[in-house]
């Protein structure tokens, strides 16, 4: 008996063996499209989305092939799905298939082969139906009949624990291309070339906010309607003035009767400064852009305009050729005040009048003579006016000027002041020993040759008493 129940046993295994082992609803993705409007009509923009009944934590997709008739209809652009925001997407087409791939980017960033494993639910994990993209297709002019779209062929879909997911897709959707003349007074897009609208853009959305700075005046308005023969009239986004602006948006349909508008209440701010806007020098101080008062006094030459710095649009005093620009920055101990801002270098300089030498192209701020740094030879110290802020510095028999300064990466010297040019220039001492050397040379050589000279005098005074002599003989006395 006990044999006989062994052989049921075995024979039962093997029958278990052979069945196919049936798939679980966790490890399969059934795919399908559908569109947003059953009979769009012509110029009409059409929506097809594909969608997915579940994700299992999956990190990539693609890339999936959706076919549709390149005749009828045009490839407008394409959408990832709310719920995988984190991903990025690549998109090709030719005239029959548009194929998109699409990539969990944080998964990426925080993942790697050498880490361990990361569990499904490490990635965005969903039992129930949501959208992974959604394309946008325009309907040609001539279009006309029915346009099928479907997914040929949907790719590979890959869970974080790097297995493939199987999938399953649907049968395809036709909709009819309408010859009524369109009513729709929709839009599929609404953006401002400098602010995002809150909240996020929807056709059935028609009031909105924005913010601009102060520096914008005027912003660009990209509305496309949902029909391409629908009319749109941007009012209200040139001359903003400060505080509330109302952008309105007007859009009539092609049957000339329906209209509808959206409104965008547009604030522009009261200051120039960007809000958080922050600056760090090249040591690692902080400091926080403020608007610049009215009543400050800038150097001869300096004008207000608006200056990209670290990445922030910012007011800043600026002068033709000069490196250099003047920021009003709070350091977050002394009182805000104005400063010197070397991009190049990345130095903030506090900037005083009674300090800094601002000079044709460079500056120089006024430094004490550290310990060990001798005044040079021969000078004397002085007080020197110069533009009507007295420089203590020390001046030679010459009427050389000299004092003591740093530039702006903070190598000091003795600069000597250039009356003609009104400009400092590093003093370099002049050596004047090979000078004196010369002199004393000089100053011999004229010696022998006065003394040469001398000799020669004599020499032709003699010869010419001797010469003399026998010309004219004196009488001997007998």
């Amino acid at each position: 008996m006990r044999r006989i129940i062994s052989i049921i046993l075995l024979l039962s295994l093997q029958v278990m063996l052979l069945l196919p082992v049936p798939v679980r609803s966790d490890d399969l993705i059934n795919l399908s499209v559908r569109a947003n409007n059953t009979e769009p009509g012509v110029g009409d923009i059409l929506q097809v989305s594909v969608v997915a009944d579940n994700f299992p934590g999956i990190v990539s997709f693609g890339p999936m092939k959706i076919h549709f008739d390149a005749s009828l209809a045009e490839y407008v652009s394409v959408e990832l799905g709310d719920d995988i925001s984190s991903f990025v997407y690549n998109v090709t087409k030719d005239e029959t298939y548009v194929n998109i791939s699409a990539i969990d980017q944080y998964y990426q960033e925080t993942g790697n082969d050498e880490a361990e494993p990361y569990e499904a639910q490490s990635a965005f994990n969903t039992d129930t139906s949501m959208v992974l993209c959604t394309i946008s297709f325009r309907i040609r002019q001539d279009a006309s009949g029915q346009i099928p779209f479907w997914i040929e062929d949907p790719g590979d879909f890959i869970s974080s624990n790097g297995s493939s997911v199987s999938t399953s897709v649907d049968n395809s959707i036709s909709v009819t291309i309408s010859n009524k003349v369109s009513s729709d007074a929709s839009l599929v897009d609404l953006r401002l070339s400098d602010a995002e609208i809150s909240p996020a853009f929807s056709n059935d959305v028609t009031e909105y906010t924005a913010t601009v700075e102060r520096s914008v005046t005027d912003v660009a308005v990209t509305a496309t309607p949902s029909n391409l023969w629908a009319g749109v009239i941007i009012n209200g986004n040139n001359n903003l003035q400060i505080g509330d602006n109302m952008l309105t948006i007007i859009v009539t349909a092609q049957d000339k009767k329906t209209q509808n508008e959206y409104h965008i209440r547009l604030t522009r701010k009261e200051s120039y400064v960007p809000e958080n806007a922050v600056l760090a020098d090249s040591v690692g101080n902080s400091f926080t852009f403020l608007d610049i008062p009215k009543d400050f006094d800038v150097p001869e030459g300096f004008v207000q305009k608006i200056r990209t710095v670290n990445d922030f649009a910012v007011p800043a005093f600026v002068k033709e050729g000069f490196a250099s620009v003047i920021l009003y920055l709070y350091d977050g101990e002394n009182p805000p005040g104005l400063y010197l801002y070397n991009e190049e270098l990345k130095t903030v300089i506090p900037y005083s009048k009674d300090l800094v030498y601002m000079q044709k192209s460079n500056v120089l701020i006024k430094a004490v003579i550290p310990d060990g740094v001798d005044i040079p030879k021969d000078f004397k110290e002085e007080v020197k006016s110069i533009d009507g802020i007295e420089y203590s510095g020390y001046r030679d028999a010459e009427d050389r000027f000299v004092c003591y300064m740093a530039d702006e990466a903070g190598n000091a010297n003795f600069y000597s002041y250039d009356e003609i040019d009104k400009i400092f220039i590093r003093y370099i001492p002049v050596d004047r020993t090979a000078q004196k050397a010369y002199s004393a040379l000089l100053t011999v050589f004229m010696i022998i040759t006065a003394l040469e000279a001398l000799f020669l005098i004599v020499i032709v005074i003699i010869v010419h008493r001797v010469l003399s002599h026998r010309k004219n003989p004196k009488p001997r006395r007998v």
